[in-house]
């Protein structure tokens, strides 16, 4: 039985990609402002248990940017690479003022619900999308959807299976000890641990700064192991022993990261979004601007009275450049770190942060690979031609 009224479109889970979209929706046209909009989560109590990071000319939530910066550095085998970079910045958003910000947003719109409930299935009825909930079934035109894996997801393709797992302290030290003007982006020099493996480093002030440690495997690590990481590395790097700093805060993620393509529909009138939609670059973890693409690209459609599309995904060659890596990344961990050593070394930050955003040209991107071992991708490309050969 369907409960209440048909609402013209549900968002289920209100994670990045779900409030992207509902922002969105709220704030691009008036063509929205009497279309009734449901959003599903389990909880709406924001939560300061997330960073998301990105580069960018500029973005859609400036005042609410914790901190950005326009020096980045990375550190490999002794050397350090650091670069002031010309047309982006490099900016760090924290999950809690996000979630505010948007549900602020909501609370003085009277076209939108919201609901807390569990999340148990989606179907469709007469044309009508359907997702059924602890506290009922709701109907829509469209939903959107971020929490359930797509039927068939297990069954797809796929050769390499990776996970990015990586557990953060955000810390207060007792004297200043951080340049506030200067992001670390990749620390290798540490021992690895399974996969490829590096520390980066967040200055908000001289005093305050988020540490990571972040691993590219299989499967996550016992929490405690993080954490004992994470102490050695303060240790060794800044020389602060544990009475030095206090931790205020701390935050822990793993991202998928796979060759396979999600599907961009769980149902004819269910769309997915974020890590469920495919959205996510594999070889980065990447989704927070990606998600905001998508979302415009979304509403843009139905402005014009068109069906909302999936993601569009990647660009062939970049999926190419994406499987490639991967492999290498799974089966040759050492050798993904010395690629790693030589693109920091012969390129210039903001040339690969245009490349990992898919930005460059097939003649810039010949030029990157020209300062990398060859044979580890030789070697990859005969590995994976099953896939390269055949659309990837």
């Amino acid at each position: 039985m369907i409960n209440n009224q048909f609402y013209d479109y549900i968002i289920a889970g209100a994670g990045a990609s779900g409030l992207s979209l509902l922002y969105t929706l709220l704030d691009t046209d008036d063509y929205f402002a009497d279309k009734h909009i449901l959003v599903i989560d389990s909880s709406f109590t924001p939560k300061a248990d997330k960073t998301w990071c990105f580069w960018d000319e500029n973005h859609p939530f400036m005042p609410l940017t914790h901190k950005s910066w326009k020096h980045l550095t990375v550190v490999s085998e002794g050397l350090e690479f650091d670069e002031l970079l010309e047309n982006v910045n490099y900016y760090c958003i924290k999950s809690e003022d996000y979630q505010n910000h948007v549900l602020d947003k909501v609370h003085s719109a009277t076209n939108v619900r919201l609901l807390e409930s569990k999340i148990h299935a989606f179907d469709t009825l007469n044309h009508l999308g359907l997702v059924h909930t602890d506290k009922g079934t709701y109907s829509a035109d469209w939903i959107f959807q971020s929490v359930l894996e797509p039927p068939g997801f297990q069954h797809s393709v796929v050769d390499t299976s990776l996970i990015q797992h990586f557990a953060g302290w955000e810390i207060q030290t007792e004297s200043d000890c951080f340049d506030p003007g200067k992001a670390l982006l990749m620390d290798f020099d540490t021992q690895q641990n399974g996969g490829l493996t590096f520390f980066y480093l967040l200055p908000f002030t001289e005093s305050r700064a988020l540490v990571e440690y972040t691993i590219f495997s299989g499967q996550v690590l016992e929490k405690s192991q993080y954490h004992s990481a994470i102490e050695k590395y303060l240790q060794k790097r800044l020389n602060l022993s544990k009475n030095q700093y206090q931790v205020i805060r701390k935050e822990f993620g793993a991202i998928p990261m796979e060759d396979r393509r999600s599907p961009g529909y769980y149902n004819e009138r269910v769309l997915n979004l974020g890590i469920a939609g495919g959205i996510t670059k594999p070889t980065t973890g990447y989704t927070f601007t990606r998600s905001h693409a998508h979302s415009k690209e979304i509403a843009r459609r139905l402005i014009r009275g068109k069906d909302p599309v999936p993601y569009s995904g990647s660009p062939y060659r970049f999926r190419v450049y994406d499987i490639m890596l991967l492999y290498l990344l799974e089966h040759e961990a050492e050798n993904s770190r010395k690629i790693f050593h030589d693109l920091f070394k012969y390129n210039r930050i903001g040339n690969i942060l245009r490349f990992l955003d898919e930005k460059t040209t097939f003649t810039e991107e010949l030029e990157i690979f020209s300062t990398l071992p060859y044979a580890p991708f030789f070697r990859s490309i005969y590995q994976m031609k099953h896939r390269i050969f055949t659309g990837a």
